[in-house]
């Protein structure tokens, strides 16, 4: 279940960042320390990548960028609360405040990746997720609303 690839520690609240790449960086750079990717570097590359070829602002004010690399030790998820809302060329052209970057092993590309994305958009497809997700206020709120 895709809520089981969410660990604790790749939660964030308030997120203090002024841009896609800056969202991005900063997601690595836990998922590095929290021991989830080997190489920051591949990593970004890869988000980076895929980000060039259309947006993964879905609307709403979420975001769903991800990754497939080399670099992924463990296929995983980090959500991320923005302090502010940021630009992200979203499908509804609104700024963004919520962001899941998915980090995907290179062996786990074909089926985990479309797995991840399925049951991830179908739970943003529901508005009292989405809500409930938007209305928490700490941690511990958008870990519990998270567990779906």
């Amino acid at each position: 279940m895709f809520s089981e690839k969410i660990d604790d520690k790749n939660i964030l609240m308030n997120l203090d960042v002024k841009t896609k790449n800056e969202v991005i960086e900063r997601l690595s750079e836990i998922l590095v320390i929290n021991g989830f990717i080997s190489d920051i570097e591949q990593f970004k590359k890869d988000v980076f990548d895929r980000e060039s070829h259309m947006t993964t602002g879905i609307g709403n004010a979420i975001a769903i960028p991800h990754g497939k690399s080399s670099s992924v030790i463990e296929s995983t998820v980090i959500v991320a609360k923005l302090k502010q809302p940021i630009e992200w060329a979203a499908l509804d052209k609104q700024p963004v405040n919520l962001v899941f970057l998915l980090a995907i092993k290179e062996a786990d590309k074909g089926n985990e990746h479309l797995r991840f994305l399925a049951e991830l958009s179908g739970k943003l497809m529901d508005d009292d997720f989405v809500q409930r997700l938007k209305a928490a206020q700490d941690k511990d709120t958008l870990i519990k609303a998270l567990s779906f």
